[in-house]
């Protein structure tokens, strides 16, 4: 078993990781972040995660082992206002299947609440995701280019306050090709992985399936960027990665009886490619589902 979740220590932890790796931290905006979901972050499995570019942001998320209505909770205490453009698509996927599917929220260390994570229930057809209300005409019209690329379902879905974005969580089929890293990252106009790159990722991605995201503009309906997720990592046992990273394992805490970490591979036009990696602190993550309902990334 491993320890109980402690607020105070939290908190700690996290202004500690944050000054070492400079990543912007607002003590208020946790504070009030862990007082308003405190039974949320004592309840279910709690993560760290951040990228290996310098100044990005550090990240955590708690992960509901019971349904509740976590958007709701965050307009009554001021964290989102009740007509937020996407609050009614949350709640639209939240009532899929009967009720079944759980949010989850993501926090931004400097900034507060960030996203909300709905993890479906299962894999269900990406129709279902996208034929409920309140899916913006600038998501819904990429349905046939996904079919194309034989991304058919969903586990998961998120919305980014803070970027105005969704994105989809996909099953993808394994093992990884090298035709579907040309394919997958040339929808964001980004430069597929190198050879030696794309290999690694071969190596770590779950054979049978993996999940695959698409970050899309509620805007614009542009593909920003796609990622692919290496989950449920020993420690030690890592692709390769950059300092900060090495050091983010290091320095962040993990008071579980076996630690859980991840990693994703995010691809954008632009030049924003880069690492993002997952670790958990609390409450048994692995033995949860795995990321992104788990790792949750993802970003």
């Amino acid at each position: 078993m491993g320890a109980e979740f402690s607020l105070r220590r939290f908190l700690t932890d996290l202004g500690n990781v944050a000054t070492v790796l400079d990543a912007p931290f607002s003590e208020p905006a946790n504070r009030r972040a862990l007082q308003v979901y405190a039974d949320r972050f004592i309840d279910g499995p709690v993560l760290l995660r951040t990228t290996d570019r310098p100044g990005d942001p550090l990240n955590y998320r708690f992960y509901a082992r019971k349904r509740k209505d976590t958007v709701g909770v965050a307009v009554g205490a001021g964290l989102l206002t009740a007509n937020a453009s996407l609050v009614p698509l949350i709640q639209s996927w939240s009532a899929l299947h009967g009720g079944r599917p759980e949010q989850s929220c993501d926090f931004d260390a400097g900034r507060g609440l960030a996203k909300t994570c709905v993890y479906l229930g299962g894999t269900i057809p990406l129709d279902d995701v996208l034929g409920v209300r309140g899916v913006p005409r600038t998501v819904r019209r990429h349905a046939p280019l996904f079919a194309d690329l034989a991304l058919t379902s969903c586990r998961h879905v998120s919305v980014d306050y803070l970027n105005n974005a969704v994105t989809l969580y996909f099953r993808a089929p394994g093992p990884l090709t090298d035709e579907q890293c040309v394919r997958f990252t040339q929808i964001v106009d980004a430069t597929p992985p190198e050879r030696k790159l794309a290999q690694e990722m071969q190596r770590y991605l779950r054979v049978r399936a993996y999940t695959f995201s698409v970050t899309i503009s509620v805007e614009t309906g542009k593909l920003e960027r796609v990622g692919f997720y290496a989950v449920k990592l020993p420690a030690g046992n890592f692709p390769k990665i950059n300092g900060r990273l090495s050091l983010f394992f290091f320095l962040a805490p993990s008071y579980d009886a076996e630690e859980s970490n991840a990693v994703r591979w995010s691809f954008g036009g632009g030049g924003k490619t880069y690492v993002e990696a997952e670790r958990s602190c609390f409450s048994g993550v692995s033995a949860a589902q795995p990321m992104p309902r788990v790792i949750h990334a993802a970003g």
